[in-house]
């Protein structure tokens, strides 16, 4: 399990690598549990659904020069 140093690591990363931010919009699920984060499958599947919300294909249709930045933030809530 990931532990709050890893996180805000892996939040610095999808910011700055190109390659595994791609891979986190295709798949963030996946690429979440690549880096070792686990997810209850309620969180795997909100996160599924607000990626989804985004729309972001019609991006790739737009040469990478012109693309928006994307920016991703980690947030850990502990709810009781």
């Amino acid at each position: 399990m990931a532990d709050q140093h890893n996180l805000q690591a892996l939040q610095t990363r999808l910011n700055q690598e190109d390659a595994l931010r791609s891979a986190f919009l295709k798949d963030p699920v996946a690429t979440l549990q690549r880096e070792g984060v686990a997810l209850t499958p309620e969180q795997a599947k909100s996160l599924e659904a607000q990626i989804a919300e985004l729309q972001l294909a019609h991006l790739e249709k737009i040469p990478a020069v012109n693309r928006p930045k994307i920016g991703i933030s980690i947030t850990i809530t502990i709810r009781f």
